[in-house]
C-alpha cells in the first residue's frame, strides 16, 4: 500500500524542494558555462585565422625556399628535436578544460641556403606554434560543450520529469490525507451522536391538567 502518511507528505515535500532548488542551480551553471564556451567559441574563431594565414605563408615561402635550395635543402635545414607543447588549465563550474596551448620549436643548426630558407623555417615554426594553440582551443571548446550538453540534459531531466512526478505524488498523498481526516470527522461526528441521551416521544412535557 502506498505511503500516504504526514511523514510521507513531508518526504516528498522535501524532495520537491531539493529538485526545485537543483533546476536554479543547473540553469545558473548553464548560463555560466554557455558564456564561457561561447568566449571558447570566439578565441577558437580568432586562432583558426592565425593558424590558416600561418599555414598559407609557410606554403609560400617553403615553395621559394624549394624553388632556390630545393626540397633536400629544406629537409636538412630541419629541427634536430621534436616540437614540445605546454598547455594552460581552464577551469568553469568544476569543469577543467586545456585554455591555452603554446607550442616550442626548436632552433635549427645554420645550414647555409638563401635568405628564402630561412624565412620558410620561420614561417614553419610559425605555422607550428599557430596550430597548437588553435588545436588547445578547439579541444576546450569541445570540453565545455559537452559540459554544456550534459547540464542542459540534467536540468531538463529535472525540471520536466522528477519535478512532475513528485508533484503528482505529493497531490496524491494530499488528496488521500484529506480524505482519511474527512473520514476521521465523520467518526467523530458519529461518536458524538452516540453519546447524547435518546429523547423519548412525550418526555420533557408535563402531563395534562
Amino acid at each position: 500500500m502506498p505511503d500516504v502518511g504526514r511523514a510521507a507528505r513531508l518526504r516528498v515535500q522535501r524532495q520537491l524542494a531539493v529538485a526545485r532548488h537543483g533546476v536554479d542551480m543547473l540553469e545558473r551553471k548553464q548560463r555560466i558555462v554557455a558564456a564561457e564556451h561561447e568566449r571558447l567559441l570566439l578565441g577558437a574563431d580568432h586562432l583558426q585565422l592565425a593558424w590558416e594565414r600561418a599555414a598559407r605563408d609557410a606554403a609560400v615561402w617553403a615553395d621559394r625556399a624549394a624553388a632556390l635550395d630545393g626540397w633536400p635543402a629544406i629537409e636538412a635545414a630541419a629541427p634536430s628535436g621534436a616540437a614540445t607543447m605546454r598547455a594552460e588549465a581552464g577551469h568553469v563550474m568544476g569543469v577543467e578544460f586545456t585554455d591555452a596551448g603554446e607550442a616550442t620549436v626548436p632552433e635549427r643548426l645554420p645550414s647555409g641556403g638563401s635568405s628564402a630558407l630561412e624565412l620558410a623555417a620561420a614561417a614553419m615554426a610559425e605555422a607550428v606554434r599557430a596550430a597548437a594553440a588553435y588545436a588547445a582551443a578547439r579541444r576546450a571548446t569541445a570540453t565545455v560543450e559537452a559540459e554544456l550538453v550534459a547540464t542542459r540534459t540534467r536540468r531538463r531531466a529535472v525540471e520536466h520529469r522528477w519535478i512532475p512526478r513528485l508533484e503528482d505524488e505529493l497531490a496524491r498523498i494530499e488528496g488521500a490525507l484529506e480524505e482519511l481526516e474527512r473520514e476521521e470527522n465523520l467518526r467523530v461526528r458519529w461518536a458524538l451522536d452516540a453519546r447524547r441521551p435518546r429523547r423519548t416521544a412525550g418526555s420533557g412535557t408535563g402531563g395534562a391538567g
